[in-house]
């Protein structure tokens, strides 16, 4: 769960950009509640590597890490906690440019193929964060790059993924995860409820290369792509340092 994280922590460490790059989990090490031991430095700044703002960016990071909320002062040093990487302004136009490197690769027609944006989703109406955050994605990204369809799917809420074929009158379909870290959704539940399954090679290919997989027939008449999570692309680590900048930068 934790390698995207940590490749993109290393790509900023070695731009020297800033005095320190750590990582923290919620639930491996290095751990929130952990996170602050040994940083010195007076100005700390937080970004939370999430999909979106909801129950972990609200509660339990400034839970974890003893925080009072997006400021803490403390010891003489300023903590900031910063909107999640998924909210970074040019998400959609990364999405739409994988989107169109892999329709180009695969020499596929705007017009023939259907886009399905996938996030966790949450049954909890009162926790809506996720559900949303995926609809203006799938609405943003299609009008940097329009396909025939270009619609959000759940694996834990309506509408769910798992019926995808009863959403679909393209010949072609594509399934770009707006998951930061995929895990086990990525890896066995995405391709389950798809009904398609990847060879060792191809889930080597997927999650370690960021090579889409595909296609599969999984229905007549309907051939799927998988493509990696978003939140494993490269230049995520640069949104990462854009949020940063932008926070230290608005308290001057």
């Amino acid at each position: 769960m934790g390698r995207p994280a940590r490749l993109h922590a290393q790509w900023i460490k070695d731009q020297n950009i800033f005095a320190d790059v750590k990582t923290a989990f919620w639930k491996e090490e290095t751990f929130l509640q952990d996170a602050l031991e040994d940083v010195d430095t007076p100005e700390v700044v937080v970004v939370p590597n999430l999909a979106c703002s909801g129950f972990i960016n609200k509660v339990v990071i400034p839970r974890e890490m003893g925080l009072d909320g997006l400021l803490t002062r403390r010891n003489g040093q300023t903590i900031y906690l910063c909107q999640p990487v998924g909210e970074h302004p040019n998400l959609a136009a990364l999405m739409a440019e994988r989107l169109h490197q892999v329709m180009d690769d695969q020499q596929l027609s705007p017009s023939e193929t259907t886009v399905f944006v996938v996030a966790h989703g949450n049954p909890d109406p009162d926790r809506p964060a996720s559900h949303d955050s995926a609809v203006m994605l799938a609405t943003r990204t299609y009008s940097h790059f329009p396909v025939q369809a270009m619609l959000p799917a759940f694996l834990e809420e309506k509408p769910f993924l798992k019926n995808w074929e009863k959403r679909v009158n393209t010949p072609n379909v594509i399934v770009l995860p707006f998951m930061i870290a995929a895990g086990t959704h990525g890896a066995r539940d995405i391709p389950e409820f798809l009904g398609i399954e990847l060879s060792a090679q191809q889930e080597i290919d997927l999650h370690e290369n960021g090579q889409p997989t595909g296609p599969f027939e999984a229905a007549p008449g309907r051939n799927i792509w998988l493509m990696q999570a978003i939140g494993s692309h490269p230049r995520m680590a640069e949104f990462i340092v854009d949020i940063a900048r932008e926070k230290l930068a608005s308290q001057d």
